[in-house]
């Protein structure tokens, strides 16, 4: 059921009128007891009544209200008592003293009386005492309707007033205002009382008024009455005009608040409850009553009053009617619609609307002039006047201005439009035919001309002077704060300035605009913009202005956003805007600003087309906050539209001298405090340009340099700011700040963190923070989900937080919230040091390479200017500016004629700096090396125990992996920590300041252009120094800063860049760099054998330690090998190998680069390192362990195994040290997990490359102590070989290689010799009496034995097929006479080879037929045997003689043994007949019986080679070619390049070849002649494409068939550019060994220096994927003498590991290479099953019986 108080909460009810006043009836007093029942008697009649009623009687209410019901009821017949005998009557009830309800029965007995007949026999005097009874007495409900009736009654025409008009409107004033006092309190008044007091007031305002209609009442009134009603309005309408908009909230009962449709719009009104319930006291009152706001009565009334005596007012009064119609005009203003002559719906309410009419009647009417002064005076703040009177009073002043002014525009606009239209047709008489306007639009367009008077040129001081009143008004005592109330008036003040502009848009281009009313404009708008500037938000930040989306936070900020976000474009204010918008820049937003700044570009205001372009760049460059982080776009933009206006005018000096002092006059002014970023180095180049160009325009006269010394102009003086200014030293952090401790940090306390301002990067933010106080989390009453959401995405808070607010904003004007930032991370700041130094980098490049280098006088500022910049590496006033100069520094390169110039493209071609900025993480690793594949654990381990993670943002350090162990260890056998103390501090590190890539902060126009006169060294004349740039000078600096620098960020970039730069030997030339060469050496020698090096550094990052900057040292030591002729004493030398050794204990990247540089010393340092080579082998078995080591270790002992020199003092421990690092490798490889550690690929190639170790250096060793070895290597063999059942194919090809080489250093492969063609040619024994070659061949373990025999000659051949070669035996039994000459039938054949024997097969085919056998045959004679001698004597004897240039050409067979010493042993023999190494016992090997499987078995396996076989592509590259064609059509190369491929090979005429790989040449197509290389292990055929003719085929199709078919191609660049990859298309794209000069440029154009003293740079280009595998490491310098030698090294290297790599489709599979020894092998033993197969003849057995004897002895069946 509902309960028994919901009629209390329901709306009450309007009563019935039921008089002539409204509400007319009374309702009684609600605590009345209810009246018995009268009993039922006879009426009495008037005057019994009044009997009953005449003092002393008692007076009665019932009787008090028959006699008014009977005085009321008499007509025209019955005669009225007379007033002296109801006087008695009315004194007793009307008295102060009765009873209210008696009071009220009086005034009703008067009423009836006076309404009736009555009222004629009343005189003056009668009225006079019945006024009496209106005494004053406080406002009573009960009370006042009935004397209000009285009263009307007693004063019903004018003519029965007289002489009581001051006395009723006194009395008047004082009820309304008694009733009015209520209406205006807030406190505990009962709503009922409300309504009635209400009610009261609209009563007696509409009496008083209706009273002031009657002019015959008016006419009586004193000036001092009418003074007295004008008061009382002005009481009342400043009592309701003070209170507050949301007065009927607080006023009305909770459940039920009462509106009227026509209330104030002070505040929005709340919603209605949906339940309907009824007031307890109005039950059954059919009409609601309604509650309004006390200024909606007041102000009505007031009105109603003026509307009906405003024209009779004098105008003394409008001084105080006028300001409350401002007050009320201000209080009820609404949004005004934009200006259009388009019809809008109205807007204004009614009371605005009145109010509206009556101040333009005022104001247009007979006291207009009065009205304008008096509204000028109002538009300021009144000092009388409370703030919110004084602020209502001005904003309607406004308010009624602006809205004559938009009147009088609105005309304007009307008659634009009507001419506009008339103008599109004419009738022939030239009228206008038709004009089609709306209704009224002709009245708008010629209203009554008021725009002299309201034109905004005459009131735009006042606004102007107003608005700066007002902002200043209380500022002393109280800053401006955002929405102050004085903020109304300066909104209106920028409506009426939105509003003319509106009307100019309005206006069409066509429409002309008033110039004065434009700077009318900007002067009001001048002053507005001031209060924006000093307003605050509520935490003291500056209030945001965005043009683009405006900040609901207050209207008048909407409306300026508005006006000043006009279109610049199109808008006429564009003369005043822009400075108006720049002086309030600090509270706009970059993109508006952006905006501006590219509005005024392209309007040219910032060009010398405009009169005032210079003040413009001075508001821009002395804007406030410009150098701010939050200001980073407008800055951008400045700078942007500064070098665009600075390149316009550069070569006018008449404009680009006075930009160029202003922005120096300015910057010179900068504050040092600001700092600023990458944009702001346009003004730096700038003032390096003016330098430079005022440098030159100085000199175009007078191009002596003498007097530059004492000349000081405004070059020298920008040139002497930047270097002061490159010298300032700045604070770049804190000291406490840079301090950390080493134990573990803990969360700060709640109370010590610091909030996080983020007002520096967007206000809204911050205001955003301010708004939203911490939320606790038991909170109960929380916003909804969606309310959070919009307070986040606007940047306010929901409107479920905040209550509603009065708008005055204008109508159709979206407000909208700026959207919240996000913080974004400012731009890098740039010091002004380094800025400073990019000007002088900008005015140095200026001078040397450009043109104006052909001065003398360039080159002398030049040189100064570099000394300054040499200076600044270690003096500059921030380390950013320090590096800024090396960034520079360590770019500038020479070419060849050592013209300087900057490097940009080439800068780090081979990569080098990158791969050491990628050692110490300032670069990303390639996945290039070994180490990519294989990091050591060990040290990522070192280095994060080294320096423990730091905490970042306050959070503490996890307690995971790598964080500090918080226990001791339980373990007694540990060491305990040590304790560090608390005290113990470190230097936090410091951000890095450079990375690769670099993004340098300059820019060098003329990059890797050579300059046209600076050079680095003059050969022709060394002591030319004028046009020398003194770079001992910065490379002494460097040194110094080796030594002594504490800064990481410099010592690493110089340890990181100066190889490189090195590199570039033609830059350091000269005596004094030679001198400063040698002390580089020594400090990096010293620094790392001291541990010295680095050690002086402050801030090390974490994981980085003096050890990693010493192993950069060793790149830079690596590259000074090359410039050993500058070290004079052998003792430098010494030690820079003994300090390589030394970095073998270093970390892995440390031991790869000593390795490489070993190498390199293997060739260059010589003595140096035979010096040392021991020390280097045993710590090569002591780092070996490392697998990622293991290919350049391999690569270093192939290289040392090469250069005999450097071995010969070995000794036998020496050599079982090689050979145990290259035999550990095979064990490693071998192992079930070893090959797991590298690539598949990798390991391949480590597996083969130790075999060819263990090769190489065995045929080091002297042939007579080679066998001491045989044992230890057999062994070690067999140990890799351990757990298999089997011995694996590659180290049976070692033993069998070892059996050939321990005893003998024959060749693999017997050579064709004309002894055995004579004695062994079966043609001349088929001739002969003698029987034909008998052969057999034999199967022993691995070998396979052929022996053929003469008959009768005693000739035996004995050939031996084994894996690593065949040997071949030629013997002659003694025990066979041989018959001399002079016998019958003479052994011709064995005398003449016997004589011919030493004497070598020219490769020619043997003669055969008859022509051969008949020399021989018969009888001859001893002369037939000299002269067939002689002949072969005189063809050796015409072989050619080598050419210096060409060189050498040899001949076609066996050509190792001309330039060898052949040693053997017999053991070798008794070896090559054995079954070694078959691990069965000897036995007698096994008779082939099918002799049909000889023949096929032999023609292939004949075939394969003994040796490896290599082909290797070479091309030469002419200067300037980069195309595949041109660079394959050279048929010659530089005489380095000829000289060069003397040294590769040796030239072979390959017609004829017998035993030289030939790479599959024809000689027919591919030339003659190539050049090869060999030894006893492998052979080399190099592809070289200037021997091969190149025939009709442009293209050179024949040569790219075989050059790009080989893995690894030697490239010879003289091109003086890059070589690409893959300027060959070929599939097999896979390494390119480039050789080319080391400086820019080719070599002497073809002279036929020597180039004694040349070196060259090797770098090595792999494929995609491909590890690093060879000794080169980014790039190597090589002498000339050497670089053939290493080259051939390189291709050999390269050639193994790319036939591993394709083998196993880029390391993809794990198949096995299968090499020519083993290819061999594997023949052998598959020949071997199938002949055991076939014969089926078991193993002798080894028993004693007879049988087994027999079977044992009978050599029949084996031989």
């Amino acid at each position: 059921m509902p309960s028994q108080t919901d009629d209390a909460q329901r709306p009450t009810r309007q009563r019935s009128n039921t008089g002539a006043f409204s509400f007319n009836w009374r309702r009684r007093a609600e605590n009345a007891a209810a009246p018995a029942p009268p009993a039922i008697s006879p009426p009495l009649q008037w005057d019994a009544l009044i009997e009953a009623l005449t003092p002393p009687a008692v007076p009665s209410l019932n009787y008090a209200r028959s006699l008014a019901t009977a005085l009321g009821a008499l007509d025209s017949h019955s005669p009225p008592p007379r007033l002296a005998t109801l006087q008695p009557v009315l004194a007793s009830l009307c008295s102060a003293s009765s009873p209210t309800s008696l009071q009220a029965a009086g005034y009703d007995i008067l009423t009836a009386y006076l309404e009736g007949s009555g009222s004629a026999l009343l005189t003056t005097s009668d009225r006079l005492s019945c006024l009496s009874l209106f005494f004053d007495v406080p406002w009573s409900q009960e009370l006042w309707e009935a004397r209000c009736k009285a009263l009307a009654a007693l004063v019903s025409t004018g003519s029965n007033s007289v002489g009581m008009e001051g006395p009723v409107l006194r009395m008047l004033s004082s009820w309304i205002e008694r009733a009015f006092e209520g209406l205006t309190r807030s406190d505990s008044i009962s709503h009922e009382d409300r309504l009635e007091r209400q009610r009261s007031v609209e009563s007696l305002t509409a009496f008083l008024t209706s009273l002031v209609r009657r002019p015959e009442f008016v006419s009586r009134l004193t000036e001092a009455d009418t003074a007295g009603v004008l008061q009382l309005w002005e009481r009342m309408v400043d009592r309701s005009l003070s209170v507050p908009g949301d007065y009927l909230n607080l006023v009305s009962p909770p459940a039920s608040p009462y509106l009227e449709p026509q209330s104030s719009k002070a505040a929005s009104p709340p919603k209605l409850s949906a339940a309907h319930r009824r007031h307890h006291s109005s039950t059954s009152i059919p009409k609601l009553s309604l509650l309004k706001h006390p200024a909606d009565i007041i102000v009505d009334a007031y009105l109603t009053y003026l509307s009906e005596r405003l024209v009779a007012l004098a105008p003394s009064y409008l001084t105080s009617i006028l300001p409350l119609l401002f007050r009320a005009l201000a209080f009820y203003s609404t949004p005004l619609p934009r200006i259009s002559l388009e019809p809008s719906i109205p807007h204004q309410t009614t009371l605005e609307q009145k109010i509206t009419d009556v101040l333009s009647r005022l104001v247009s009417g007979p006291y207009a002039s009065s009205c304008r002064i008096l509204l000028k005076q109002h538009f300021f703040p009144s000092p009388q006047s409370p703030l919110q009177v004084s602020v209502q009073a001005s904003v309607g002043a406004l308010r009624t201005f602006r809205l004559s002014l938009r009147r009088v525009l609105e005309s304007r606009l009307a008659r634009a439009y009507i001419e506009r239209a008339s103008i599109v047709d004419y009738s022939p008489a030239g009228v206008p035919s038709h004009i089609a306007v709306e209704k009224g639009l002709m009245e708008r367009a010629w209203a009554p001309d008021e725009s002299a008077s309201w034109d905004l040129t005459r009131f735009a001081n006042v606004l102007a002077r107003a608005a700066k009143a007002w902002i200043a008004q209380g500022q002393e005592t109280t800053p401006n704060v955002i929405a102050a109330p004085k903020e109304a008036v300066l909104y209106e003040i920028a409506s009426i300035v939105k509003d003319v502009m509106q009307a100019m848009d309005k206006g069409g281009d066509d429409e002309d605009v008033d110039d004065e009313e434009v700077v009318a404009i900007g002067r009001i708008l001048r002053e507005l913009v001031v209060y924006i500037r000093s307003v605050k938000m509520p935490d003291g930040s500056l209030i945001p202005i965005s043009l683009h989306r405006p900040d609901g936070s207050s209207p008048f900020l909407v409306a300026m956003a508005t006006i000043l976000a006009e279109d610049l474009k199109t808008s006429p204010l564009f003369l005043v805007l822009p400075s108006i918008i720049l002086s309030i820049a600090d509270h706009l937003p970059d993109r508006d600003l952006t905006q501006l700044l590219t509005t005024m570009s392209e309007r040219q205001c910032l060009s010398p087309t405009s009169l005032s372009w210079l003040d413009e760049w001075r508001n821009l460059l002395t804007m406030s906050n410009l150098f701010s982080p939050s200001r980073a776009g407008t800055r951008q933009h400045v700078m942007d539209h500064l070098q665009s206006v600075w390149e316009f005018v550069k070569d006018i000096p008449a404009y680009r001298k006075p930009l160029a002092s202003l922005v120096f006059d300015v910057w010179k002014r900068h504050p040092a405090e600001e700092l600023e970023d990458n944009s702001t180095l346009v003004v730096w180049n700038l003032l390096a340009d003016e330098a430079v160009l005022r440098l030159v325009e100085r000199h175009l006269e007078d191009p002596s340099t003498d007097p530059c010394n004492d000349e000081e102009g405004f070059c020298e003086e920008i040139l002497d700011f930047l270097s002061s200014m490159a010298h300032e030293r700045l604070d770049e952090e804190d000291d406490t700040a840079s301090i950390r401790t080493v134990e573990s940090q803990l969360p700060s306390p709640p109370g010590l963190i610091p909030p996080v301002n983020t007002a520096t990067t967007s206000p809204i933010l911050s205001r955003m923070t301010s708004d939203y106080p911490g939320v606790k989390e038991k909170e109960t009453s929380l916003p909804s989900v969606m309310s959070l959401l919009t307070s986040l995405t606007s940047g306010a808070p929901s409107r479920s937080q905040s209550k509603p607010r009065r708008s005055t904003n204008d109508m159709h004007l979206p407000i909208e919230a700026s959207p919240v930032i996000a913080p974004t991370e400012p731009p890098p700041l740039t010091p002004k040091s380094v800025g400073a130094v990019i000007g002088l980098v900008s005015a140095f490049s200026q001078l040397v390479f450009t043109p104006l280098a052909l001065s003398q006088c360039s080159l002398w500022h030049a040189k100064r200017i570099f000394k300054h910049l040499v200076g600044l590496v270690s003096d500059a006033g921030c380390v950013r500016a320090r590096l800024t100069v090396l960034q520079f520094m360590m770019r500038l390169r020479v070419d060849r004629d050592h013209r300087l110039y900057f490097a940009s493209a080439e800068y780090d071609k081979d990569g080098n700096i990158a791969h050491l900025a990628a050692l110490i993480n300032r670069a990303e690793a390639g996945p290039s090396t070994v180490e990519d594949l294989l990091r050591d654990d060990e040290i990522r381990k070192a280095r994060a125990r080294a320096a423990p993670q730091q905490e970042r943002d306050g959070r503490k350090a996890s307690r995971g992996r790598g964080g500090p162990r918080m226990d001791a260890s339980r373990s007694r056998s540990r060491v305990p920590a040590r304790v560090l103390p608390t005290a113990v501090l470190r230097l936090k590190p410091r951000d890095p300041l450079w990375t690769i890539p670099e993004s340098l902060p300059f820019s060098v126009a003329a990059s890797d252009v050579s300059s046209e006169g600076m050079t680095s060294y003059d050969p022709s004349n060394p002591g030319h120094n004028e046009t020398v740039l003194p770079l001992s000078l910065y490379l002494s600096k460097l040194v110094e800063v080796i030594e002594t620098e504490r800064e990481w960020e410099i010592l690493s970039y110089v340890l990181c860049h100066l190889p490189t730069q090195l590199a570039n030997k033609h830059l350091f030339c000269g005596p004094r760099s030679k001198i400063v060469i040698g002390k580089l050496l020594a400090t990096l020698c010293s620094g790392i054998t001291d541990g010295t090096l680095a050690t002086k550094i402050d801030r090390w990052p974490d994981g980085i330690i003096s050890r990693d900057a010493q192993g950069l040292a060793f790149h830079t030591l690596t590259v000074l090998v090359s410039y050993k002729r500058c070290f004079e004493n052998t003792q430098q030398l010494h030690h820079l190998v003994e300090v390589f050794l030394m970095g073998l204990n270093g970390q892995p990247s440390t031991q790869k680069c000593c390795l490489h540089a070993l190498s390199l010393a293997a060739f260059e340092l010589q003595p140096s390192m035979a010096k040392h080579l021991s020390r280097i082998m045993e710590k090569l078995s002591q780092i070996m362990s490392n697998p990622a080591m293991a290919v350049h270790i391999i690569d270093f002992l192939a290289i040392v195994g090469s250069q005999r020199s450097l071995y010969v003092n070995f000794t036998e421990g020496d050599y079982k040290m090689v050979f145990a690092v290259a035999l550990k490798y095979l064990e490693h490889h071998n192992r079930a997990d070893g090959s797991l550690s590298i690539s598949w690929a990798l390991s391949q190639h480590v597996r083969i490359m130790s075999y060819y170790i263990v090769y190489v250096w065995f045929l080091a060793v002297d042939l007579a102590d080679r066998h001491r070895h045989v044992s230890y290597i057999v062994r070690q063999l067999l140990l890799a070989n351990d757990g298999r059942a089997e011995v694996d194919a590659p180290t049976e090809v070692a033993f069998d290689w070892l059996a050939r080489y321990t005893y003998a250093s024959a060749d693999p492969r017997p050579a064709k010799s004309t002894l055995d063609e004579i004695v062994m040619n079966p043609n001349l024994q088929a001739k002969s009496s003698e029987p034909a070659v008998s052969e057999k061949t034999w199967i022993l373990g691995n070998s396979v034995v052929t022996i053929r025999a003469l008959a009768r000659r005693g000739w035996i051949e004995v050939l031996s097929r084994r894996a690593s070669g065949t040997t071949k035996f030629l013997v002659r039994a003694e025990n066979v006479p041989m018959i001399p000459l002079g016998d019958v039938d003479p052994d011709l054949v064995s005398i003449s080879a016997t004589l011919m024997m030493d004497r070598e097969d020219s490769g020619e085919e043997m003669a055969t037929g008859e022509d051969a056998t008949d020399r021989f045959l018969g009888n001859p004679s001893l002369d037939d045997v000299k002269v067939a001698l002689g002949d072969s004597a005189q063809s050796s004897s015409n072989a050619p003689r080598p050419d210096p240039i060409t060189g050498y050409v040899w001949s076609g067979t066996a050509p190792s043994q001309r330039r060898k010493e052949v040693l053997m042993d017999p053991s070798y023999f008794a070896l090559q007949l054995s079954a070694y190494p078959d691990k069965r016992p000897a036995g007698r090997g096994r008779l082939v019986k099918d002799k049909s499987r000889l023949a096929s078995f032999f023609r292939t396996f004949d075939r394969m080679p003994v040796i490896d076989t290599h082909k290797v592509g070479v091309m030469y590259v002419a200067p300037g070619q980069q195309q595949e064609a041109e660079i394959l059509r050279n048929t010659h190369g530089s005489p380095a390049y000829t000289r060069f491929l003397e040294g590769l090979g040796r030239l072979i005429n390959l017609r004829g070849q017998v035993d030289v790989y030939d790479g599959g040449l024809d000689p027919d197509v591919d030339g003659e002649y190539a050049y090869a290389w060999w030894d006893d292990i492998g052979q080399i055929l190099f592809h070289t494409a200037t021997l091969m003719p190149n025939g009709e085929d442009p293209n050179c199709t024949s040569k790219k068939a075989h050059i790009g078919n080989d893995y690894v191609r030697i490239v010879w660049n003289d091109s003086g550019l890059p070589y690409r990859f893959d300027t060959l298309s070929t599939q097999f794209q896979f390494v390119n060994i480039v050789i080319e000069p080391h400086s820019r440029g080719a070599i002497a154009a073809f002279s036929n220096n020597l180039h004694e003293h040349e070196y060259f740079k090797v770098t090595v280009q792999r494929a995609d994927g491909m590890v690093e595998f060879t000794p080169i490491g980014d790039f190597k310098l090589i002498s000339a003498v050497n670089l053939p030698q290493l080259v051939r090294q390189l291709s050999l290297l390269s050639d193994w590991f790319v036939t591993v790599w394709q083998n196993t489709g880029g390391d993809k599979r794990r198949d096995e290479v299968i090499t020519n020894w083993r290819s061999r092998l594997e023949a052998i033993r598959r020949f071997r099953d199938q002949v055991m197969a076939t014969d089926q003849e078991p193993e002798p057995d080894m028993d004693d019986t007879l049988t087994g004897q027999q079977r044992l002895r009978d050599f029949s069946a084996a031989y």
